[in-house]
């Protein structure tokens, strides 16, 4: 019996190990796209996990999602900060530019705050 729970804990964590990678590499595929069409530049090839939650998915059940920040400049000098928030493998959430603007998608809603 011991080691089927070993096995399955072992199993549970290599999921979790692969679905975060993939996560990550969405998110940051995620932040280059927001980055071009917004004319900035991404700052250092990279984004940070910064959070992990489960929160419910509209068409029901509970997923994991992750907030993601990025640093970015229009000028090459001045560092600024936006955010992805990723439900599962999909962004449902961004923010760029100075004016505070949130960019929500399919998805986001009522309960759809960063805590």
């Amino acid at each position: 019996m011991q080691e089927i729970l070993l096995i399955s804990l072992l199993l549970a964590i290599i999921a979790y190990w692969w679905d975060t990678t993939r996560t990550n590499e969405i998110a940051m595929r995620s932040c280059r796209r927001i980055c071009q069409s917004t004319g900035v530049q991404l700052l250092d090839a990279t984004v940070s996990r910064q959070r992990v939650w489960l929160r419910r998915h509209p068409q029901g059940g509970v997923q994991i999602c992750r907030l993601y920040s990025f640093e970015y400049s229009q000028d090459s000098e001045n560092r600024q900060f936006g955010y992805i928030v990723l439900l599962g493998h999909q962004v449902v959430e961004s923010k760029i530019g100075p004016s505070n603007a949130v960019e929500s998608g399919p998805g986001s809603g009522p309960d759809s705050t960063i805590h």
